[in-house]
């Protein structure tokens, strides 16, 4: 079976059209035709009717049913040419979200500079949710992740070496300034700016809003630690960070959490269970392993 047939019919029955399907991959509407019929012949099913009545493409239950695994198999061969492409190039691609990068990378650099590993890193950098599709997806080889849970995915393994709590930050001239803590149903009249939606506090900052019941008036989001504490700084609104945000600014206080079973942030060491790691990013796994679980 040609594995391009697969990719032209997935296509076609997203796109229900067979022109646009021949124009997407430039080739010409024959072509896919001739891609389908072969597919028809192999599974000795047919797949699509033309409806040319009402100028429609209708999918057989047989062609759904081989829609799902054509998508499957498509995914993997994809999955297949990141990780050989990361191997020929015998390169380790390491995902970190931001305040990760910032506060355990450094341990981790100085660890693999001397061994002389550090310039063999490429980091692909952003928010933890996003990250773990990008790791499922073969875009990174090797990632540390943030969680409010222990992952648990049958493609992935996980490895924690770490979990702090999550605190509030205001700016210096906000009247809770004065406070060391506070419970989270305080907040309800507060302006929020917050991470965008691809970050795990999210999902955190939500359980918590909804077991106090209320909706939060978020006023900004951002994907950089830096542009938030600036805002909160200029008191714009008030964050929901994890306490290992690196903050030692005059202009802005951290407020402990006084609430009872709170989430906490939960760092992990994230790689495939299929990936074949190579030597060298076998290598970068044990220093990872050995400098995080002992810091």
């Amino acid at each position: 079976m040609n594995t391009k047939d697969l990719a032209y019919f997935d296509r076609l029955i997203k796109l229900k059209n067979f022109s646009q399907v021949a124009n997407e991959f430039g080739v010409t509407q024959p072509t896919i035709t001739m891609a389908i019929q072969r597919l028809e012949a192999e599974f000795q099913a047919k797949l699509v009717l033309r409806d040319r009545v009402h100028h429609e493409l209708v999918v057989t239950a047989s062609g759904r049913q081989l829609a799902v695994h054509a998508e499957s198999v498509l995914q993997e061969l994809a999955l297949a040419h990141q990780e050989i492409t990361h191997l020929t190039q015998d390169q380790t691609v390491l995902g970190l979200p931001p305040i990760i990068e910032n506060y355990y990378f450094p341990q981790v650099a100085a660890s693999l500079q001397k061994r002389g590993m550090l310039a063999d890193i490429r980091t692909l950098t952003g928010g933890s949710v996003w990250l773990r599709n990008a790791l499922r997806d073969g875009q990174a080889d090797l990632a540390l992740l943030g969680s409010t849970a222990p992952l648990a995915y049958k493609s992935l393994i996980a490895e924690e070496f770490d979990r702090q709590p999550f605190n509030i930050f205001v700016s210096a001239a906000h009247p809770l300034a004065k406070r060391k803590r506070i419970y989270f149903s305080e907040l309800k009249q507060e302006k929020f700016v917050l991470f965008n939606h691809s970050f795990v506090h999210n999902t955190a900052f939500n359980l918590l809003t909804r077991r106090n019941h209320f909706r939060p008036d978020v006023v900004f989001r951002a994907t950089d630690t830096h542009a938030i504490m600036n805002l909160v700084a200029e008191n714009v609104g008030v964050t929901f960070l994890t306490g290992i945000v690196d903050q030692h600014r005059p202009d802005v206080a951290r407020l402990e959490l006084l609430d009872d079973e709170q989430p906490a942030f939960l760092s992990s060491i994230v790689y495939r269970s299929s990936h074949v790691l190579t030597p060298a990013q076998q290598q970068v796994l044990t220093i990872l392993r050995t400098t995080l679980t002992r810091s």
